[in-house]
């Protein structure tokens, strides 16, 4: 008998995985992990209940597993590899808090390199009482569905991204000392709009941190962003996952936006996190002055 089953979930998004715990680094099982990773884009363990143990071994079997960097905190936890992810807004380190409140907003991670991480693996240890839920959005059909006129004027457009997108989203009112740490976690970066992958398909680089098109007026930009979001998310593109306790889903990251669905600190809702290094490069990443 197979130790693991591979269920697509819809036409053009996501797969649930059947696998016990146990086996999930068993010989031929990560192979078959990540083979079904990059044709379903969004796998689903449902309740699998890993432990932080297995976790952990299975990122380190899927590849090389992302240092925590800006997010490591000191806690057995993070000491483990695993950033664990709770809404606390008496935290007092602003960044982190921003980084938990920024997860609302479309986004794709790792938009400061020049090789964003190739998957995200989020554990849920609990869930939300109340909101919490995750949403998926696949870009490489998103590209593939749009009309060839419009690709062809987007073909050579290069994209801003930086941190501050997402921080004036987040504050009211920002002060000099956000805008000052936003630009030295994140400074705005310059990529391509659109991105040629190696297998053949094409993603865009859009989301939450894309702040601006080089050469256009702000206002400009913004209609293209919001607008290709927009299209890149509509239901036919998307998958919306509500947590149990034991899941676990991973996604790869270089063709999808995703964002959490607004909770509040008293629904209790606890993730654990691991990244995968990519291994897709976008081009050298241009820093701006």
């Amino acid at each position: 008998m197979s130790k693991i089953t591979i269920e697509p979930a819809n036409e053009r998004l996501g797969a649930f995985v059947h696998v016990a715990a146990e086996n999930v680094i068993d010989a031929g099982v990560p192979p078959q992990i990540m083979d079904a990773l990059n044709r379903y884009g969004v796998l689903i363990f449902p309740e699998v209940g890993m432990t932080d143990e297995q976790f952990v071994d299975l990122t380190g079997a899927l590849g090389e597993k992302h240092s925590l960097a800006n997010t490591a905190d000191g806690s057995e936890t993070s000491n483990k590899g695993i950033y664990r992810i709770e809404l606390d807004s008496k935290a007092k380190d602003k960044n982190q808090l921003d980084y938990i409140r920024g997860n609302d907003i479309w986004h794709m991670d790792g938009t400061s390199y020049n090789i964003p991480g190739k998957s995200t693996l989020l554990k849920c240890e609990r869930p939300a009482s109340k909101g919490g839920d995750t949403e998926f959005a696949n870009l490489f059909a998103a590209y593939e569905a749009l009309p060839d006129a419009r690709k062809a004027e987007i073909e050579d457009l290069r994209v801003i991204h930086c941190l501050e997108a997402i921080g004036v989203q987040l504050y009211d009112e920002p002060e000099e000392d956000d805008f000052a740490r936003w630009n030295a976690m994140f400074p705005p970066t310059e990529h391509p709009l659109v991105w040629h992958q190696k297998d053949g398909r094409t993603s865009l680089l859009i989301g939450g941190t894309a702040h601006g098109i080089v050469g256009k007026s702000y206002e400009e930009g913004r209609k293209i962003i919001d607008g290709l979001i927009e299209w890149s998310t509509q239901p036919e593109f998307t998958y919306r996952h509500h947590w149990a306790k034991g899941d676990m889903v991973m996604f790869n990251n270089p063709g999808l936006l995703h964002r959490s669905h607004p909770y509040d600190e008293a629904s209790g809702r606890i993730m654990h996190r691991t990244t995968l290094k990519g291994t897709e490069e976008i081009e050298r990443a241009k820093e701006l002055a």
